[in-house]
């Protein structure tokens, strides 16, 4: 077995990675339960949703005591039927 190092390249760029903010991240997760609950009507409504700090995907939760990973934040269907703004075409996710 061979192993090869490689030296970081001075030439590359290194971009700064924008992370989603909590108002984004609290849209994106209102979108998915609501489109859930929409199309599933007759189907147990999702606990919450778990979202992904860095990437701002979410993922419907089922059970009552969710089990998250570390870069993983949960948002409750309280939160976000609380939340829920008068319109929702004011959210800006740019």
């Amino acid at each position: 077995m061979t192993f090869v190092h490689n030296p970081p390249d001075q030439n590359r760029h290194s971009e700064a990675i924008q992370l989603p903010s909590p108002d984004m991240m609290l849209a994106t997760a209102r979108e998915a339960y609501q489109s859930y609950c929409q199309i599933h009507i007759d189907a147990q409504p999702p606990v919450g949703v778990a979202m992904d700090r860095n990437t701002g995907r979410g993922q419907l939760i089922f059970s009552e005591q969710p089990i998250l990973l570390p870069h993983e934040c949960f948002i409750s269907a309280e939160q976000i039927e609380i939340d829920e703004p008068s319109q929702p075409e004011d959210i800006e996710l740019n």
